[in-house]
């Protein structure tokens, strides 16, 4: 689980994470994953610095930054909702040939081999990851706030490992949890 302690000073801050536990259809949210969602919401209220939460378009994560703002922000706020972190996430080169490889594995197996440098034709090299994301970031960010990105494992593990801050190995099913990522300073 991320570390929210760090938070405590000012600072533009990146929050990047993975939905809560969605149900077994794997569209939205398990009743575990509403009470996780809150969870944190409540924490980063502790924080008391302005917060922008921004989701994938998918359901999970869509579910997971609304629970997360309304209780910030309140529930007449809104999210911002973005295709960068989902359908298809900026990992993604080719749509296709990345639904190929989803159909067939799992995240985690296809992140292990994309390490390895495979899958070039459906995924982009983790330095066309770092270029893009990072001007994505900048131009979120609040100006002394933090801003809390909500997808799904796959561009969590991708983003983090090519900006050096994280690596999910898949070995004993280390995989990236649930609300769990990586905090970025710009």
């Amino acid at each position: 689980m991320i570390n929210l302690n760090q938070l405590q000073n000012s600072g533009n801050t990146c929050i990047f994470i993975r939905h809560g536990e969605k149900n077994l259809n794997g569209y939205d949210l398990s009743s575990e994953g509403k009470k996780q969602s809150l969870g944190l919401a409540e924490k980063l209220c502790l924080l008391n610095r302005q917060i922008k939460v921004f989701s994938s378009p998918e359901q999970r994560c869509i579910e997971t930054a609304t629970i997360i703002n309304n209780r910030i922000n309140g529930e007449s706020s809104n999210i911002l909702i973005s295709n960068t972190l989902g359908k298809p996430g900026i990992q993604v080169k080719n749509e296709i040939e990345y639904a190929k490889l989803t159909d067939n594995l799992r995240c985690r197996d296809v992140f292990s081999e994309w390490k390895k440098g495979k899958y070039s034709e459906a995924m982009y090299r983790p330095e066309t990851i770092k270029e893009k994301i990072l001007p994505f970031f900048e131009s979120t960010l609040l100006g002394d706030g933090i801003a809390v990105y909500i997808s799904q494992s796959g561009t969590v593990a991708c983003t983090g490992y090519a900006l050096n801050l994280i690596d999910y190995n898949n070995v004993n099913d280390d995989w990236v949890n649930y609300l769990d990522g990586y905090i970025l300073r710009l």
